[in-house]
């Protein structure tokens, strides 16, 4: 097995895959995110459809009741105009006329708020196509975001892939006990298990360093780890 000095520059190699490696798989984690923002945006457009359709819906249902309602009234008008002709007095006749003037006004309001209906009913609908269209064009679009970010995640497991046959190349030179105290490190240093010596500080916690440790770390004959962060420093 070769020397400390030695593995520490395999480590050195070694550490800059796997922090690659540790970036890709951040990468990946996100990546998820992404498609759920997209297809949380894509929901929303949907839901506002949905709000228009369920308006277009009730307008519709609205417009049948008043239809329904029109038509009881002016069949209630057409019997009180029979009834006109039977009674026998001059006041009830002249009341039946009273009630039947009445009767026409209230049918006349009615009619003119159907045809209010009927309007909004039909501009909603317009209101509808278009949408529908833009909906469909949003479905289109989201799609493709999201095979694009899949293929994003695909290309990033590739690359992860590709590192880890790479990385196969360097562990076997690395004493076992060393290799897994490094690999520890990587987890708990998040991906950065290494630190270099860098006037007079740790690179990995910026915290200054004593002489005597620097000068263990440039005679190169033990692993040396820094007191604050404990990651493994080299020169």
């Amino acid at each position: 097995m070769a020397g400390v000095k030695e593995q520490l520059a395999i480590l050195v190699q070694l550490q800059k895959i796997d922090k690659e490696i540790y970036n890709l798989r951040r990468a990946e984690e996100e990546k998820p995110k992404e498609i759920e923002k997209i297809q949380q945006a894509f929901q929303e457009k949907e839901k506002l459809f949905k709000e228009l359709e369920d308006k277009l819906k009730q307008k519709k249902l609205k417009l049948k009741e008043m239809e329904l309602e029109l038509k009881s009234r002016e069949d209630n008008l057409k019997k009180l105009q029979v009834q006109l002709y039977q009674v026998k007095t001059n006041k009830e006749y002249a009341s039946m006329q009273k009630e039947i003037a009445d009767m026409k006004a209230d049918n006349s309001l009615l009619e003119e708020e159907i045809i209010k209906a009927m309007e909004e009913i039909d501009n909603l609908e317009k209101e509808m196509e278009k949408e529908k269209f833009s909906l469909e064009e949003n479905r289109k679009k989201t799609e493709e975001e999201i095979a694009k970010v899949e293929k994003e995640i695909g290309e990033l497991r590739e690359r992860v892939k590709s590192l880890e046959n790479s990385r196969g190349e360097f562990t076997p030179q690395i004493d076992p006990p060393l290799l897994s105290r490094y690999e520890r490190l990587l987890i708990n240093k998040n991906g950065h298990a290494l630190a270099q010596v860098l006037q007079n500080s740790c690179s990995g916690c910026n915290i200054g360093l004593p002489p005597q440790i620097i000068s263990e770390v440039s005679l190169g004959e033990k692993i040396v780890t820094c007191e604050n962060c404990m990651r493994i420093l080299y020169i």
